[in-house]
């Protein structure tokens, strides 16, 4: 996969936008909100302070990923974000484990809400001139501003290209907001360039890297899980592989011979190496692929072979770098 060039170069030294209205976006009210999505994924959620934030997983009774979510504490609300598409799923997962004593209500907020991701080095200072608001934000914090005439929510995110920000929006003025943010000089990122990106960045996508094929720990996402809070769905697994320090696999980027599709298998001495997940062509680093590499060939510099074609590739950490 291979994305526009254009728009790759503005992210990484302007500012770009995404649509990210496929996110799924739910309220979750009530006494118990904390509580209730505390015991159900891996981070400490009861922690939250208004208008702070974090990464949470929620997991399987064996540790497996369902969805990796973005949590922000809002002063009557957890605001709650899911990948592209999984918005019913989770709603309809969350809801099942709402038990009858638990004060707590689900919105969901998809329809009503539009998503826009705003990267690169400028974001920040697009975002102030647009809103006119000093841009102090924690990692996943939020906080109200106006841009365009627009109320919304403004929120930090995992960089892509330098700062990079999430704008939660009502639908209705989704197409000022982008237009002020066109208008601003952002570039528009196609999906194959935003994957371009986030393969780089060493993100995982839903269906890719995210899956219950894999338990957090494999994928990298330490910032996603407590080791000190208590007991959730899926922590004896999860607390059992971070005690004896002994993963299978881990997520590994890899420096291809040449562009091969994924997904493929990665073998090594004849044997089973791990699995290929995405694979791009990027302009800065050529053909490149986050995989799961078992642990005996995943350290940085091991050459390993992708089944089904002629490439080889070399396991780097991420994100990948010159």
């Amino acid at each position: 996969m291979q994305g526009n060039e254009s728009s790759y170069t503005t992210a990484l030294n302007h500012v770009a936008i995404a649509d990210e209205r496929a996110a799924g976006r739910i309220f979750m009210r009530g006494r118990d909100r904390a509580a209730l999505l505390h015991r159900l994924s891996t981070n400490d959620i009861e922690r939250l302070k208004p208008n702070e934030g974090t990464l949470t997983v929620l997991t399987t009774p064996i540790g497996r990923i369902i969805d990796v979510l973005t949590v922000h504490a809002l002063d009557d609300a957890l605001l709650i974000i899911t990948s592209p598409d999984q918005g019913p799923p989770v709603f309809r997962h969350l809801r099942q484990n709402i038990f009858f004593n638990d004060q707590a209500t689900l919105e969901p907020a998809g329809r009503t809400h539009a998503q826009i991701a705003v990267y690169g080095p400028q974001a920040a200072r697009v975002l102030a001139e647009l809103t006119g608001a000093e841009i102090h934000l924690p990692l996943h914090g939020i906080t109200t501003a106006t841009l365009a005439g627009v109320s919304l929510l403004m929120a930090r995110r995992k960089p892509i290209g330098g700062d990079s920000f999430t704008l939660y929006l009502p639908s209705d003025g989704y197409d000022a907001v982008h237009a002020a943010l066109r208008g601003a000089g952002a570039a528009t990122l196609d999906a194959e360039t935003l994957d371009v990106l986030r393969v780089e960045q060493g993100y995982g996508a839903f269906g890719r890297e995210l899956s219950q094929e894999y338990i957090p720990l494999e994928t990298g996402l330490l910032d996603a899980v407590s080791f000190t809070k208590g007991c959730y769905v899926g922590q004896e697994i999860i607390a059992r592989m971070e005690s004896r320090g002994r993963l299978a696999k881990r997520l590994c980027g890899l420096r291809l011979s040449q562009p091969v599709a994924a997904p493929a298998k990665l073998q090594a001495d004849g044997k089973d190496a791990g699995d290929l997940t995405s694979a791009v062509v990027s302009p800065q680093f050529g053909p490149i692929a986050l995989a799961y590499v078992r642990t005996a060939y995943a350290e940085p510099g091991m050459i390993v072979e992708v089944a089904g074609s002629a490439a080889t590739a070399s396991v780097v950490e991420l994100p990948f770098s010159e």
